[in-house]
């Protein structure tokens, strides 16, 4: 028997799978599972690969569902975490990284004047519209269809997700837009606007951008009928830009939602933006009629914290966040270039460290063109890509890190033109 904090003997990825079959529903962390006919299981990972525990070498584009912005065990993040894991780890009072990491988030974020840190996404988005309807006395929020806010409530109802369990209820305080239909948008805020506390956009919905004029119609709209505007910035932040989605479309929110990137692979999100809103999350504030309860016991952790300060000193170090920008269009280049000489119908999208591939011939700002991505195609396509040691966070997403190197790439590229060739008889 191995002793703890070791394992034992190296044990092959068949007999993990069956193992984890027996106590994780359906064999799985969450929603997301590979082909079962090249799934495996991660034993370790370094810069831009990882290897299973049958020991073979992957290129992975999934990092985690995108936190291993800066690779995987990058020195500089191990390190931090090393030094804080010796001096502890969690203490539920304010601990210096805390802090410090708060400022560097203040200084990064256009919208953020102060931050409240969670333990995850959902939980950002989920305390942002509270945080809106406490301010302005209404109740209804506006979301845009197809776009994905976390797992609560009020994110999956009309989410186009699975939604069973989700009280029907939950749909009267919601209203459904349709994202870059700007008149459409224009008719449902000025409508309701009296009963609207926020709009909730992700500057890019999945995989879909945002068509010129549409956000700037979103914050034109919400300042003059006193609506919070929220952005989800979850993939976008730190990815499409070092200032995300508003540095990249120069659109400022009142308050903004942030993961994945900013936590270095470790549980941590946070709520960004103006003073007077996150005052609300104060429960120092005199108007306790205005305090809205917030609390996670692991809020804020200082390892997390650690991670994070860590991670934005990579991406933020001279240079740095200019080449994986470079490394990603070297990608998208790639990856559009196989598909024309394949004569497929299909685009690919991405801004900064990021690329998708949609399989449908159309507008690429209507979110019905990833929808009508063909799935077969994709779940084919992925199967081949794993086949030939590529990771890809599926369907079709390839999240990059300051690890990938040009040639990372180019060896992707090549995979990918197998694997459409294949997946396409």
């Amino acid at each position: 028997m191995s002793t703890i904090g070791e394992i034992a003997a190296p044990i092959k990825t068949s007999e993990l799978l069956r193992r984890a079959q027996r106590v994780l529903p359906g064999g799985v962390l969450g929603s997301y599972a590979m082909p079962s006919s090249v799934e495996t299981v991660i034993a370790y990972g370094t810069g831009a690969r990882v290897v299973d525990t049958n020991g073979r070498s992957y290129l992975d584009y999934i990092l985690g569902s995108g936190p291993m912005i800066v690779g995987h065990c990058h020195p500089v993040v191990v390190g931090a975490l090393e030094r804080q894991s010796r001096r502890g780890t969690q203490y539920y009072t304010l601990s210096e990284e805390t802090i410090v990491l708060a400022e560097r988030l203040v200084e990064a974020i256009p919208c953020a004047e102060q931050v409240k840190l969670t333990s995850s996404g959902a939980e950002a988005t989920f305390y942002a519209m509270r945080v809106a309807r406490a301010a302005t006395g209404r109740q209804k929020i506006l979301k845009f269809k197809g776009a994905y806010h976390g797992h609560h409530d009020y994110a999956m109802t009309d989410s186009g997700m699975f939604t069973a369990g989700t009280p029907s209820v939950v749909g009267q305080s919601l209203i459904t837009g349709r994202y870059n239909d700007i008149e459409n948008t224009v008719m449902l805020i000025e409508e309701h606007a009296a009963e609207l506390a926020a709009v909730i956009v992700e500057p890019v919905q999945r995989n879909t951008p945002p068509r010129p004029g549409f956000l700037e119609v979103l914050r034109e709209l919400t300042t003059r009928h006193g609506i919070v505007l929220i952005f989800d910035e979850m993939v976008t932040g730190f990815r499409v830009h070092l200032q995300g989605g508003q540095g990249l479309y120069g659109v400022i929110p009142d308050l903004a939602t942030y993961g994945k990137a900013i936590g270095g692979g470790l549980a941590l999100a946070a709520l960004a933006g103006r003073a007077s809103l996150l005052d609300h999350l104060n429960p120092r504030r005199p108007d306790k009629s205005g305090y809205v309860y917030m609390s996670g016991t692991l809020n804020g952790n200082p390892l997390a914290a650690a991670a994070g300060i860590a991670t934005l000193d990579v991406l933020q170090s001279p240079g740095e966040f200019q080449r994986l920008a470079k490394v990603s269009e070297r990608l998208r280049a790639g990856l559009a270039g196989a598909l024309g000489d394949a004569g497929v119908a299909a685009s690919v999208v991405g801004e900064g460290a990021l690329a998708a591939v949609l399989f449908a011939d159309g507008d690429p700002y209507d979110p019905a063109t990833a929808a009508a991505s063909d799935p077969h195609l994709r779940s084919r396509l992925d199967a081949e890509l794993i086949e030939r040691g590529i990771l890809v966070n599926l369907p079709g997403k390839f999240y990059v890190s300051t690890a990938h190197t040009e040639s990372d790439v180019d060896e992707a590229v090549i995979a990918f033109r197998e694997s459409l060739s294949v997946a396409m008889q």
